[in-house]
């Protein structure tokens, strides 16, 4: 009796391997780095973030580029401050320009400021002194800095964990936490990575203005602070 139950449990462990094998294997034949998977995935943007202080003037699409997905683009006008004067250039608008792209895939597309910037702004990396990244308690990391007149902020937005700037910062935030469950079956049948790598790479812009350079470089950061929690807490679902 003993040797049939114990046949019968190694037989139920042989099938039950052979299983596993057979969906590994299944997995690693057609691994989304081999189909469209991990190729630019539309995304409809909205064509109005809220944002405090700021209202919205004209908003259009961003082409696809270097398996980059499509984006779109904001221009933004930040309120006066109330407490300014009316002929002080600290009470003026301020001008604010944001561009967004969903990058599926940031394992093979480095989601970081020195790979992006170049490609999609034409600034070269060596702007990016390590003084230029800030860390905001709850957000995560971003870029702030002013290349030719123009003040710059940029950070890589995460579906989960803290905003990033640095390869290293992204890849520790978009390694699992424990076992993902939710993406344990869909990448053992080739459905989707086992990690979440996704980013929402952005970058904001405004001129400087030379009379108030402290003040226009503020309220850039605050606008873009406000940009990424508010992505943080409306990212596109898997």
């Amino acid at each position: 009796m003993t040797s049939v139950t114990s046949f019968a449990r190694q037989s139920l462990l042989l099938v039950l391997c052979g299983g596993a094998i057979g969906v590994l294997g299944n997995a690693m034949i057609n691994s989304p780095k081999q189909s469209s998977l991990l190729e630019p995935v539309a995304f409809n943007f909205p064509q109005n973030v809220t944002l405090p202080d700021a209202s919205i003037s004209a908003t259009k699409p961003l082409a696809a580029k270097d398996k980059v997905g499509a984006g779109q683009s904001y221009r933004y006008t930040t309120a006066p401050s109330p407490s300014s004067s009316p002929k002080s250039s600290a009470g003026k608008p301020q001008v604010i320009d944001l561009e967004i792209r969903y990058i599926t895939d940031g394992v093979a597309t480095r989601p970081t400021m020195d790979a992006m910037l170049p490609v999609f702004n034409n600034i070269p990396a060596k702007v990016l002194a390590p003084s230029t990244m800030k860390e905001e308690p709850g957000l995560g990391f971003y870029s702030l800095f002013v290349d030719k007149k123009t003040a710059y902020f940029g950070t890589c937005i995460n579906p989960q964990g803290i905003t990033t700037v640095t390869g290293d910062q992204f890849h520790a935030n978009s390694n699992p936490r424990g076992v993902p469950f939710q993406r344990l079956v869909p990448w053992l049948l080739g459905q989707q990575t086992f990690r979440d790598s996704r980013c929402l790479w952005t970058v904001l812009s405004t001129p400087i203005d030379e009379a108030t350079p402290d003040a226009t470089i503020k309220t850039l950061q605050t606008v873009g602070i406000n940009w990424a929690k508010w992505w943080q807490g409306n990212f596109p679902p898997s």
